[in-house]
Formats: C-alpha cells, sequence, structure tokens
C-alpha cells in the first residue's frame, strides 16, 4: 500500500474521505486490511495525519464495514450466502466461519477480526442467524478496537519494516490470539472465585451478627 496514496486521499477529501474508503474499500480493495491500517499508522507516525484522528476515524470506518455486513446478512443474508457458497475461495472460508461460530458462539465475532477469511463473512452470517444488534455490536466493536489498535500501533512504530512484520503476520496473530485466551481465562476464573468467596464472608457476618 503506497503511503502517497493515503496522504492524497486525506487531502482530496480530509478524514471523511479515509472513513468512506476504509468502510467501503476493504470489500473492494485487493489488499490485506493490515496493510491497509499499517499505512495508516506509518502516515501518522511521518506526520501527514493527527494520530488520535486518523485512530478514531480508521476504527469507525471499519466498524462501519462489520455493521454494513451484519446488516447485508439480516436484510439479503439468504441470497448472498448461496452466492458465495457457489465460489470455491468463499466455500472454504463460509466453513472455517460455521466452526469458529460453534466453538465460540458470540465471542468468535471478536476473535474473527484477526483471522482474514472470516473477518467480514462472521457478521454476516449472524445478521443471518439474526443475532440481536446489541450483542453483535459488543463482540464486534470490542474486537475490531483491540484489533485495530494493535495494527495501528504496529504500522506507527514499525510501519518502514511492513514487508518483515507481514512476512510473519500469521504466526505474530497465533501468539496474540492465544495470549488473549489465556487472558481472558485468567479473569473468568478470577471473577469465579470473587463470586464464590462473598456468600462465604456474607455467611460468616450473619453468623457473627446472630
Amino acid at each position: 500500500m503506497d503511503l502517497d496514496l493515503v496522504i492524497n486521499i486525506i487531502e482530496d477529501n480530509g478524514y471523511l474521505g479515509l472513513f468512506f474508503w476504509l468502510w467501503f474499500g476493504v470489500f473492494i480493495i485487493p489488499v490485506p486490511n493490515e496493510v491497509i491500517l499499517m499505512t495508516v499508522g506509518l502516515a501518522s507516525a511521518k506526520g501527514a495525519l493527527n494520530p488520535i484522528l486518523a485512530f478514531l476515524v480508521t476504527y469507525m470506518g471499519i466498524s462501519a464495514a462489520f455493521t454494513s455486513s451484519y446488516l447485508l446478512g439480516r436484510i439479503i443474508g439468504r441470497r448472498v450466502l448461496r452466492t458465495l457458497e457457489k465460489k470455491k475461495r468463499f466455500a472454504a472460508s463460509i466453513e472455517s466461519a460455521m466452526k469458529l461460530m460453534e466453538k465460540y458462539h458470540a465471542f468468535s465475532l471478536s476473535l474473527s477480526c484477526f483471522a482474514p477469511g472470516v473477518r467480514y463473512l462472521l457478521p454476516l452470517l449472524y445478521g443471518f442467524s439474526r443475532l440481536p444488534f446489541k450483542t453483535f455490536a459488543i463482540f464486534a466493536y470490542s474486537g475490531a478496537f483491540v484489533w485495530v489498535s494493535i495494527i495501528f500501533v504496529l504500522g506507527y512504530l514499525f510501519g518502514d519494516k511492513m514487508d518483515i512484520i507481514m512476512k510473519y503476520n500469521k504466526e505474530a496473530w497465533l501468539t496474540i490470539i492465544a495470549l488473549a485466551m489465556i487472558t481472558l481465562v485468567i479473569v473468568l476464573r478470577r471473577r469465579k472465585i470473587k463470586k464464590a468467596i462473598v456468600p462465604e464472608e456474607v455467611i460468616l457476618q450473619e453468623r457473627q451478627s446472630k
């Protein structure tokens, strides 16, 4: 992704142009999202963009793309899926998305942000399955925030080494996902332990008051 392209988009159309480019471009431009987001981060590091504003616009653009996919699933999901299933390159991605849904349920929306092949398919499938928008928003937007933050910061700090980062892209994401899952398990276990301890403390206090 050419750095000058991002700068020209901002100069010609402003941050609103960047927002629409990220919103619709992710469905059209045959470039990995990671490269696009890292380029925006790199442009921010070079001083061509305001880092905070660029990040917010990027996050909003990606979230809009997820939302569009979800709404498309709710409105004409059946027809879209029939069309995609006829194409071999989408058939495997649909199968992978279905496996994620079965294994992780709504949390798969957060995980899918780190999986290029199913990133925009899962919102489509959840829209088709009539998942409540509130549930979709919680998992999709939180996952998008973490994903965009990581890629944006990588682009901001190491954008000039993009080729090396993309070369080990798969290994890096597997490590990040593994760490995220471990952190989630630890947090959930701590909450479970706290819930178990609180009733015991209440019982002791009641006994002492008697």
